[in-house]
């Protein structure tokens, strides 16, 4: 009887720490799970701002969200998934994780989120949402699996997180009127699909 006691008390710390190594140890970041889902890889945290650009006489500005450097440091698989820790555990994770595409532009990796023309007025073209549908699993308390609803293609990816203050969110389309948007009290962890 003691040894089937020790036995399954191995196996029930063995399943806690692997749970444990694949989820991140702080909130609001994001590891990528390696080695057959039984340990994670904290992905780099990304530099992010905002840029505005004049495009011609007459067709007013361009909004985009821009990532430092032309590729992400690391890049996955596109069969890998990702392990999120939210902030608020009391808010859907949905609400606090957004992935989105990127596009190299000159040295860096460029979103485009929306424009104003030169009246003011919104150009409603580029202001939809482009974000990724992802699929979340509770993998415990504090912690979710989280998968692209879709096969990723080749290219430059990156998370948008929510900051601590629930009045932020990960969303960066279409924000203001078509005004652009702010990087302000997101946060950003960027992988690449080779």
């Amino acid at each position: 009887m003691k040894q089937i006691l020790i036995s399954l008390t191995l196996v029930f710390v063995s399943s806690v720490a692997t749970a444990q190594d694949v989820c991140p140890e702080f909130a609001n970041m994001v590891n990528v799970i390696v080695k057959d889902g039984t340990a994670g890889k904290e992905l780099a945290m990304e530099k992010a701002f905002a840029k505005q650009k004049k495009k011609g006489i007459y067709r007013g500005w361009d909004q985009s969200i821009r990532l430092e450097g032309s590729s992400a440091k690391y890049a996955v698989k596109p069969t890998h998934s990702f392990a999120f820790r939210p902030f608020h555990a009391s808010i859907h994770p949905r609400q606090q994780i957004k992935l989105y595409p990127f596009n190299p532009s000159k040295g860096d990796r460029e979103l485009s989120v929306g424009g104003t023309t030169n009246w003011g007025g919104s150009k409603d073209r580029k202001s939809q949402d482009s974000s990724i549908d992802l699929k979340f699993q509770k993998i415990k308390d504090g912690c979710y699996k989280v998968t692209p609803a879709v096969k990723l293609p080749k290219g430059e990816y990156a998370f948008s997180l929510a900051g601590a203050d629930t009045s932020s969110t990960g969303d960066v389309q279409g924000t203001n009127a078509g005004w652009g948007a702010s990087v302000e009290g997101q946060v950003w962890f960027g992988f690449a699909i080779k």
